[in-house]
């Protein structure tokens, strides 16, 4: 069951509901729910919770309406969601990401929240809004987003005389940027690289590029750069397309060509690439900024890194940007429903949201939060200015069961990394259980 965390209020802050009520319902008078009732809040990481607690407290003060956040681990959230959906125990406002969204407006218990934020939804970032636009409607408050990024080991980079800063691949040339320095990153035991007599890829001292079946972090945004989508718009997965096969067979063979660490590795040990990295043994990583707390802390001062935009293809640089929102579940209440659109004002807002990016728990979804956020960072010593907002990006799942039909097809594009099968074999059949997985 989750832990409940109660937000309770001191005479003090309690005499300042109504007078600071919010203006959403202005009105009608301040929002009221009977003694001892509150609103309950989900979300799925004990971090967030502990930084929603001063910006639900300050609800509390403002609008006198009380809240109770729970939280539930990751494997929890979504096993508790559909049953509470069958059982009617929903909380009010509730975490969701995108792959799930779809099952969860398909019950038919959210609340459609165009008309309760109104103007407030233009100061939200578009990348991850858009992503809660279904059927005309909005259906849900950013919290934050997170965006595919790449990394570099500064040292290695700089001791090859390589750039980092604007890599590209091209899959139908002989060589491109990100081969060329991935080669000269990657090292054996005796100094040799790839392509040179008597190198031993099982000394390597040092590796190149992070090609490994990331569906984040690598497939998404290297098959948009090449011009596929993993989906179509109709949510059907679609990443069987020529564009696709190159993008994958391109990986793997850098894989196989030994500028990144063997493919059977990372297949059985997805963690393999960035344990590399954070050793020091890896130049590039291409990642997302949800990996930024782990690389602060577990690297310190142990060497010099940097972000940078991840590696572009024909179609340019296509980071995958998936987003958390928060959505209003309908209570079938008048009262009850005005009390949970503050609630969503007030998370869609700079105070609601600003404990959030102070604490760098993924990118703001309020705009005017990203100068917080990136003093923040600052402040840990981490430059993550270069961060821009993408025109361009790799779409996340979406749609009923997407995450359960991604699921079914990696274990299918994995035999391409390990050297079992071509992509243009595999992908297809990848393609197929993806398909049939969703129904």
């Amino acid at each position: 069951m989750p832990t409940r965390r109660q937000l309770l209020l001191s005479t003090a802050a309690m005499s300042l509901a109504g007078v600071g009520a919010l203006s959403g319902c202005a009105e009608d008078g301040p929002v009221e729910l009977d003694d001892g009732e509150a609103l309950r809040m989900r979300v799925w990481s004990e971090s967030a919770a502990t930084a929603y607690e001063d910006s639900l407290a300050a609800f509390t003060a403002s609008t006198g309406i009380e809240v109770a956040l729970e939280v539930l681990g990751w494997a929890d959230y979504w096993t508790q969601l559909p049953l509470d959906v069958a059982s009617g125990d929903l909380p009010d406002v509730l975490w969701m990401n995108t792959a799930n969204l779809a099952q969860a407006h398909g019950s038919g218990v959210l609340l459609e929240i165009g008309e309760i934020v109104g103007e407030d939804a233009a100061n939200w970032e578009s990348a991850a809004t858009d992503l809660y636009r279904l059927d005309t409607g909005l259906w849900g408050v950013p919290q934050l987003w997170e965006q595919s990024i790449l990394v570099a080991h500064e040292g290695l980079v700089a001791a090859v005389d390589g750039d980092a800063s604007a890599l590209t691949f091209d899959a139908g040339a002989a060589s491109d940027p990100l081969r060329e320095l991935s080669r000269a990153l990657t090292v054996d035991g005796e100094g040799r690289r790839p392509g040179e007599a008597d190198f031993d890829p099982a000394a390597r001292t040092t590796f190149g590029f992070s090609a490994h079946p990331d569906r984040t972090a690598v497939l998404g945004p290297f098959i948009a750069a090449q011009g596929g989508s993993w989906q179509d718009q109709d949510g059907t997965p679609a990443f069987a397309s020529a564009e696709g096969i190159t993008a994958v067979q391109y990986l793997a063979d850098l894989a196989s060509s030994h500028l990144a660490p063997a493919g059977k590795d990372t297949v059985a040990d997805p963690t393999l690439c960035r344990s590399l990295f954070l050793q020091g043994k890896l130049g590039l990583l291409q990642t997302g900024t949800y990996d930024l707390h782990a690389l602060a802390a577990e690297i310190d001062d142990a060497f010099s890194w940097g972000i940078h935009p991840v590696v572009a293809g024909p179609e340019g640089a296509r980071p995958l940007v998936h987003s958390i929102a928060a959505l209003g579940v309908d209570p079938g209440d008048e009262d009850r429903e005005r009390a949970i659109g503050e609630l969503l004002r007030w998370l869609g807002g700079v105070e609601g949201q600003r404990p959030l990016a102070e604490s760098r728990l993924g990118i703001p979804g309020h705009r005017d939060l990203r100068g917080a956020w990136e003093e923040s960072w600052d402040a840990a010593g981490v430059d993550v200015s270069v961060i821009e907002v993408p025109e361009e990006v790799a779409m996340p799942e979406i749609g009923d069961r997407s995450a359960i039909a991604t699921g079914a097809a990696m274990p299918i594009i994995a035999e391409v990394f390990r050297g079992e099968t071509a992509a243009a074999e595999a992908l297809p059949r990848a393609q197929q259980a993806a398909r049939e997985a969703m129904g």
